[in-house]
């Protein structure tokens, strides 16, 4: 038997000592159908971190998990035979068999899960994710099918009446409390789906009353509608309705807050985590007025300063800026330069990932679609560069994938060249630079994103 420690996520924290509990310790026992060898993976999801774990597995493919878990957590379960991932609920005393196979769905992280023992909280976290997790499912493209905003609500609000009968039918009270949270959030995200569709498909996304009233009901000014990305799903929406191109999207998404939000605590947890993110994803062409605006929003000036400091090193990477050059190599292990694949005459859409990000992986069916609707187009060449640092591991994923689109990788991961020139500090990231190898944007959509397709064609007019 051997034993495989979690790779999947990274985290550093440590599980906090529980006291013994008289009913045991909770166990999950498994298989993976058609096990081969590849990596099965664990992590243990507690109320405020994920952990890194291990469990012991054998060559047949049968595994089994023991933990003291009094307080209750989430495990999930990554195994790469079964192409997915399942979420578990445990606590002690419980005992669960689970088995995984690969599914037809698997291409969004799912796998065929067949439940067996003290499985009520496990069986309602497999059922919100098939419906309420479904990445084909309450889309802004499903919900363009529906008429007005309260025909889709209705629809909406049907399923989540089903997860809560079978949420409460857990008999877990605490386990009940937590989950009935999320899913209320969750059906209030999902609903902004409905002008997302509006806005998708070139309709007013500001048209429906039922909609407008809805947005109305929503208290801005709770910590959680900020916690839980009510309000910047709020902001979203508004920018699509008023758009301003005259001073960037980040000034109008602060002034934004501003005026809806009164709350000064929430004001700067939205403005900082904005901030964060708009800084560590490359900027933009309006970065001093952005800067400029966020100090005018938070309170937080220790953070104004840290950000200026920040611009200075994001400049050279604004749109219209020489590319920086680093050293990666290609799957036959030759040495280049980025400078050797890019500014050749083509576009080229840069996909920053690894192996052992989950988020980059499920962007990868994405990147095939986009790569077979751009295929021979002499405009736009779409390249990937991995950052792992066992290269043994990309080439098995490559071997077993075969994209058909340049595959790169470079050392030392975040440690390289790229992200240190780049400033990367979380992948995904993607990229888009000129036939003449300057920068378009360092921070550009994603291929799942529904509006790829035009954002690309835009640049190669």
């Amino acid at each position: 038997m051997k034993k495989i420690t979690h790779l999947f996520i990274t985290a550093a924290v440590a599980l906090c000592t529980f006291a013994a509990c008289k009913s045991g310790p909770a166990t999950i026992s498994g298989e993976v159908t058609n096990y081969k060898g590849r990596a099965i993976e664990c992590m243990l999801v507690t109320d405020t971190a994920y952990i890194p774990d291990s469990l012991t597995i054998s060559e047949d493919g049968s595994f089994i998990y023991s933990k003291d878990l009094p307080e209750g957590a989430e495990v999930w379960i990554v195994a790469e035979d079964a192409r997915g991932y399942v979420r578990t609920y445990l606590k002690n005393g419980d005992k669960q068999h689970v088995v995984m196979s690969a599914s037809a769905d698997s291409v969004y992280g799912r796998c065929d899960v067949i439940f067996s023992g003290d499985t009520k909280a496990s069986e309602y976290l497999l059922a919100f994710d098939k419906e309420l997790g479904n990445l084909a499912k309450w889309t802004p493209e499903e919900a363009i099918k529906y008429n007005t905003f309260k025909e889709y609500k209705a629809a909406l609000d049907a399923a989540a009446d089903k997860l809560t009968t079978q949420l409460k039918a857990t008999g877990d009270n605490k386990f009940i409390a937590k989950e009935e949270k999320k899913l209320n959030n969750k059906v209030l995200l999902t609903s902004f789906n409905f002008v997302r569709g509006k806005y998708h498909s070139g309709q007013p996304s500001d048209a429906d009353k039922d909609f407008l009233e809805f947005v109305e009901t929503i208290d801005y000014n709770n910590m959680e509608s900020a916690k839980n990305n009510l309000i910047y799903m709020y902001i979203n929406w508004y920018q699509t309705c008023h758009p301003d191109t005259t001073t960037g999207s980040g000034v109008q998404y602060l002034t934004i807050l501003k005026k809806r939000v009164s709350n000064q605590e929430v004001i700067d947890y939205m403005a900082d985590s904005y901030m964060a993110s708009y800084m560590e994803g490359g900027a933009d062409a309006y970065l001093p007025a952005t800067l400029e605006a966020y100090q005018q929003t938070t309170s937080n000036q220790e953070n104004v300063e840290k950000y200026k400091e920040m611009s200075k090193e994001l400049i050279q990477l604004l749109p219209g800026n020489a590319a920086p050059d680093f050293a990666i190599k290609d799957v036959k292990g030759n040495s280049l330069r980025f400078s050797d694949i890019i500014g050749k005459g083509k576009m080229t859409y840069m996909d920053v990932w690894a192996t052992w990000c989950g988020p980059c992986c499920a962007e990868i069916p994405f990147m095939e679609k986009l790569a077979e609707h751009y295929g021979g187009n002499p405009k736009i060449e779409i390249i990937s560069i991995s950052i792992d640092e066992k290269q043994d591991k990309w080439k098995k994923k490559l071997e077993a994938d075969k994209p058909e689109w340049r595959q790169f990788i470079v050392p030392d991961g975040f440690k390289s060249a790229l992200c240190q020139e780049y400033k990367i500090n979380g992948i995904p990231r993607f990229m888009l630079f000129d036939k003449d190898g300057k920068i378009i944007n360092v921070n550009a959509p994603r291929p799942s994103d529904n509006s790829i397709i035009d954002y690309l064609d835009s640049q190669l007019k």
